[in-house]
């Protein structure tokens, strides 16, 4: 095996041009692949098929051919009959499947004041009037351009705009831009940081460009997927820069330390390759398998991520193994001539300091292990669309002004069979004696149930009956994904099932919302579990040792805990993807660093004291350590900055704050657990010699010399 692995290396090396001109036109085909790539949007495309929401919403679509209303407009300025104008003018926009407004709940041709007051005040104002549209999720940015507009033309001094689909376009409509943004910031940062620890100006920009290949390779073969979603592509690129830029550093400095020692350029790049590759496929191992655990979710956007991430994961290591070396051998010349003295110092002050806070650390980490669990385990969170806004932003004002105005935060369907007339006004009534439900729009309150359906006018019954079924709208003044909410949703469903057993069929973001939580609290343990398996099946392989990966495991843990606890102490919600995907990647990507640490430690401990192995383990392992650390925290940080996605937001502050928790904790509460359990670690690791101080004389037999 390492034979055939050798004359790879070689057959690389030996052809530089040709790798690279591979490597190149293979990157511009990924290229071209990459805005093929659909990207979707809808979380509840991510449900699984046995889920009560995805059979719903397949009956909504088959039945009458549209979602359900998703969204408001609340026009103002406007009178009745520019109001009945833009009704028209907005259902005629392409994006737009599905509109109700006053005037298909009432005859607005009589006066409106012989209405009961409550049906007409839940869509007019004294300011305006309020619309429900059911939004086509691959239209919806230019459906809700065009509403704009056609608003204003109409004579609307105003337009507000909220609900689900509302929040996905908005979030589709930035994503393009605050990604490029998001990757410039952190390129700026990270050619920053590679130029501190580099030893040629030039440097970064081979690690830059491999990775960048790499990254290419990624996003363009996620073709073979035909989509993937918004999440995937939000973090993908991102995160595989962040975590995957060590591979690099790891190979160069093994292939700068072989040319000091005098080997010709060849041969250094060649046994720099299969002195790193080892490093970096265990490193790499850990991050594969972390990202891949995300497929055991049953909520199916985790398959989605986790394969992406961790396809990334491999294009990176192979980019760095075959390419890398390529490109130092193609451009010595330029290295040698950009080449500047070292800019960082020793660490060795560095590790001294880590020993001396270790003890006081370790202690203060012990006393908050239970707390912080615990706390993670307990954090509020969200499950839907509702996670998109973001506090302060327009579409947050916007949604506020139209539930404090009509009493409206969100609307569900039931789809009942028609023709039960009867029946149906039976259900209308009792869903009206729910607490927190505003109005109900349906054949029987809007016509009667004492009117044949063929003495309707079809536009007038399009709405609410298609296919077989008659659609009960319900909108109730909850908002977001409260615990009433999804109470509300079991007590409608269970009126449902008294009056309509097994037939009738909710549907709505709240529905969705609901199940998704059901799904995913089961998620967190299969998660959990299978992260934990993989992570610890390759440290058990790696070192072979029964201690070293419960310790290294250990340290993470710890680590999500308290990143997860602080959101429950400080009050806040996170998005339940996010607690999901955090935990995934802070195991696979921050083991990385107590890897590092435990390599320099094992190969110290050989010969030296435990203590000095320890602080020389910190000292030499230091800068890639932060060199990485500092990478994926400043990457998390500018994500949660700068997306005006609550989602992707959350998620970037969970990476960045979790990545410095990690580092901290491998500096500061590592060293003291191999300084605790180093005998154990001896004992139950194959292979390891540990350093034996030699036995003192006794003092009676120098006396006797």
């Amino acid at each position: 095996m390492r034979h055939m692995i050798d004359k790879l290396f070689r057959a690389t090396l030996d052809h530089p041009k040709g790798v690279l001109a591979a490597a190149l036109l293979l990157c511009v085909a990924c290229a071209l692949c990459i805005p093929l790539v659909k990207i979707n949007y809808q979380f509840s495309d991510y449900l699984p098929e046995d889920s009560p929401s995805t059979g719903s919403l397949q009956t909504l679509e088959d039945a009458f051919g549209a979602n359900l209303p998703n969204s408001y407009i609340y026009a103002q300025g406007i009178d009745l009959m520019q109001a009945d104008a833009l009704a028209a003018e907005f259902a005629a926009i392409d994006g737009v499947d599905d509109l109700i407004w006053l005037g298909d709940v009432v005859d607005i041709r009589r006066p409106l004041e012989t209405y009961d007051a409550d049906i007409v005040k839940a869509w007019k104002s004294d300011e305006g009037y309020l619309y429900q549209i059911a939004l086509d999720s691959t239209k919806s940015v230019a459906a809700l351009d065009a509403i704009k507009e056609a608003a204003q033309a109409g004579g609307a001094s105003a337009v507000a705009l909220s609900g689900d689909e509302v929040n996905t376009a908005v979030a589709q409509g930035s994503s393009d831009f605050e990604i490029q943004l998001i990757l410039v910031m952190a390129v700026i940062v990270i050619l920053g940081l590679l130029l501190l620890t580099s030893e040629a100006w030039f440097e970064p920009v081979l690690f830059l460009s491999v990775i960048g290949i790499s990254i290419v390779y990624n996003l363009g073969t996620n073709i073979i997927f035909g989509e993937i979603s918004f999440i995937t592509q939000m973090c993908a690129a991102i995160l595989q820069l962040a975590v995957s830029m060590d591979y690099g550093i790891v190979m160069l400095h093994e292939s700068r330390h072989f040319k000091q020692e005098g080997r010709s350029s060849y041969d250094a790049a060649l046994a720099g390759m299969h002195k790193a590759s080892g490093v970096i496929a265990s490193s790499a191992a850990t991050t594969f398998f972390g990202f891949l655990s995300l497929c055991a979710m049953a909520f199916l956007i985790g398959a989605d991520m986790g394969v992406v991430l961790a396809k990334g994961i491999v294009f990176s290591f192979l980019s760095v193994l075959f390419i890398l070396p390529v490109m130092v051998l193609l451009s010595e010349k330029l290295l040698q001539r950009t080449a500047h003295r070292k800019f960082l110092p020793s660490f060795d002050k560095f590790a001294k300091w880590c020993m001396r806070l270790s003890i006081p650390f370790t202690l203060i980490a012990a006393l908050i292990a239970v707390p912080a669990f615990l706390g993670s385990r307990n954090t509020e969170y969200v499950y839907g669309a509702s996670g998109f806004v973001e506090p302060g932003s327009q579409l947050y004002e916007d949604t506020e002004l139209i539930e404090e105005t009509f009493n409206a935060s969100g609307q569900c369907a039931v789809l009942v069979p028609e023709g039960q007339w009867g029946k149906e006004k039976e259900l209308v009534a009792a869903l009206d004696t729910l607490p927190h439900v505003s109005s109900i729009t349906s054949y029987v309150t809007t016509v009667s149930e004492r009117i044949p359906t063929d003495m309707v006018p079809q536009t007038s019954l399009e709405s609410l009956i298609s296919g077989g079924y008659s659609r009960i709208i319900i909108a109730t003044d909850l908002r977001g994904e409260s615990p009433e909410a999804f109470e509300l949703v079991q007590r409608i469903r269970d009126l449902c099932q008294l009056y309509y057993p097994d037939e009738a069929k909710l549907v709505g973001s709240t529905a969705t919302s609901y199940d998704m939580s059901l799904i995913v609290n089961d998620d967190s343990a299969r998660v959990l579990f299978a992260s934990i398996i993989a992570i610890g099946l390759v440290l058990l392989l790696m070192f072979r040792s029964i201690s070293i990966p419960l310790i290294l495991l250990l340290t993470i843990e710890s680590s999500i805990w308290i990143n997860l606890a602080i959101p429950y102490f400080a009050g806040e919600t996170i998005q339940y993807i996010g607690y999901l995907i955090i935990s995934a990647i802070m195991l696979g990507a921050t083991v990385d660093y107590t890897i590092i640490l435990t390599r320099s430690y094992l190969d110290k401990r050989r010969v030296q004291p435990k203590r000095q192995a320890v602080t020389e383990a910190i000292s030499r392992s230091a800068i890639t350590i932060l060199t990485s650390a500092t990478i994926l925290t400043l990457c998390g940080a500018f994500i949660g900055l700068i997306s005006s996605n609550g989602v992707i937001a959350s998620l970037g502050t969970l990476i960045g704050r979790g990545a410095f928790i990690a580092a901290l904790n491998t500096f500061l509460l590592l060293p003291m657990l191999f300084m605790i359990f180093d005998h154990v670690i001896e004992k139950t690791t194959m292979g390891t010699h540990f350093y034996k101080q030699p036995n003192k004389q006794p003092l009676e037999e120098k006396a006797g010399r």
